[in-house]
């Protein structure tokens, strides 16, 4: 017996070796099971990984795509919006070029012929049809305006005014039907007068200059002048051109086609003659 408990404690201790040395073994056993077992799961699901992370990455693209289109609409309408107000602005800086434009050869116009007192206005309104026969201005008496004032541009003669109101005028204009000039050619000094050419129902914008002497050699190309005759129109005021000459064999005159030179389909700004002085405007 006391030999027995001598190696009672020798036993344990080799019993607890043995039993740390199974315990290694089998940890390094589990070890091994356990990455086998994760080795297959991995190749399982890492397929599935896969799919799962393109899925969610395609969910994502997506809603931040529509969010980007939407913010690309926003921004588009946005310049949408921009554009149209700076066309908007060009074209009233345009405008603007175009009126300083014509502005500046009527002030031109002023400044080469300093005898005369003259009142700009606007034109607002005129009669239907292509042509200005008769227009209406936004000056008035207002304003120093009176019936038979001369009207002109810097192109030429307009007409003369016919109607009076405190704040606006009608003018009839040279190429109406009812209008009468008495003219002058600038090259041989024959007279003639000047009718319209619009009646109604015919529009060609030209004026007739009738009774010039049977022997004038009035030539297309020569220039028409106001005679001054009259106590209407100033003297010099420059009319038109002519652009053809015939005779009627009943008549015992020429007639000449004049154009004008101001451009009636295009008239905005007009000038009134307020002084009715004897003057004679400076020609080019």
């Amino acid at each position: 017996m006391p030999r027995l408990y001598k190696n009672l404690s020798l036993i344990i201790v080799i019993i607890a070796i043995i039993g740390l040395i199974a315990l290694m073994v089998y940890t390094e056993t589990g070890k091994e099971k356990a990455w086998i077992v994760e080795n297959a799961l991995g190749r399982i699901l890492t397929p599935v990984q896969k799919g799962l992370y393109s899925v969610s990455s395609y969910v994502y693209n997506l809603f931040v795509g529509i969010g980007q289109r939407s913010s690309m609409k926003d921004e588009y309408e946005e310049l949408k919006v921009r554009v149209a107000q700076l066309e908007k602005e060009l074209y009233r800086l345009e405008e603007l070029e175009k009126q300083n434009e014509r502005l500046k050869d009527l002030a031109m116009f002023v400044d080469d012929n300093r005898e005369i007192v003259v009142t700009g206005a606007n034109v607002v309104a005129k009669n239907p049809g292509s042509w200005f026969n008769n227009i209406t201005i936004d000056k008035g008496t207002k304003h120093g305006v009176a019936v038979n004032m001369a009207v002109v541009t810097n192109q030429g003669l307009v007409g003369r005014v016919i109607e009076v109101a405190d704040n606006w005028s009608k003018v009839r204009t040279i190429v109406d039907g009812k209008s009468a000039v008495s003219g002058i050619i600038q090259r041989n000094r024959d007279n003639g007068l000047l009718k319209g050419s619009n009646t109604l129902g015919s529009e060609d914008g030209m004026c007739e200059m009738i009774y010039l002497p049977e022997d004038s050699n009035v030539a297309p190309g020569d220039k028409v002048l106001t005679s001054g005759l009259g106590e209407i129109f100033p003297k010099g005021i420059y009319i038109g051109e002519v652009v053809e000459v015939f005779k009627d064999k009943r008549a015992l005159y020429k007639t000449a086609i004049v154009k004008p030179g101001v451009d009636f389909q295009r008239l905005e700004e007009v000038l009134v003659i307020t002084n009715k002085d004897d003057y004679v405007l400076k020609q080019d």
